[in-house]
């Protein structure tokens, strides 16, 4: 009988929560996450760099030739990741599922920037503010790194 009376209770309590951890899962759905952009940190040489997040086993490395990135500019990532063969490709995503490709990709020969891996730069102009994802793969080598775009 008392094993019935506690099942009671907290179905009763259950039941007249219900709509308000309904409400709070809404509103908790409707406020996008802050950006949380890629730490950047400086290189044995002084260059700002970016270690990459992997998605598959390797090194991904970004050094962007910018402080702040800003909407409607060119701004320059030179990429250094490990992995095998000569394709490589990068494309952006923001919060909204926006993708972007570069306006342009190069492949480097060669640097003084020590890091794993061949070079590839990238020139990406950001049409919106917001948190951008940017995807890079070679082979099946997959990293990413996040920046947070502003207005001009």
């Amino acid at each position: 009988m008392r094993q019935l009376f506690l099942f009671f209770s907290l179905s009763s309590l259950l039941a007249a929560c219900g709509p308000a951890i309904n409400r709070m899962k809404d509103i908790s759905s409707e406020t996008p996450p802050a950006c949380q952009p890629s730490k950047i940190q400086k290189s044995k040489n002084n260059f700002l760099e970016i270690q990459g997040i992997m998605k598959s086993d390797g090194e991904l490395w970004a050094l962007p030739f910018f402080e702040t990135a800003h909407i409607n500019e060119d701004e320059k990532i030179v990429w250094r990741i490990t992995g095998e063969g000569e394709k490589f490709h990068a494309e952006a995503q923001n919060e909204n599922g926006t993708f972007l490709t570069p306006v342009w990709t190069e492949y480097h020969g060669g640097s003084n920037w020590q890091r794993p891996g061949q070079e590839w730069g990238t020139g990406f102009n950001f049409p919106e503010p917001g948190c951008w994802t940017i995807t890079v793969t070679r082979g099946t080598t997959t990293g990413e790194i996040s920046l947070e775009v502003l207005p001009p």
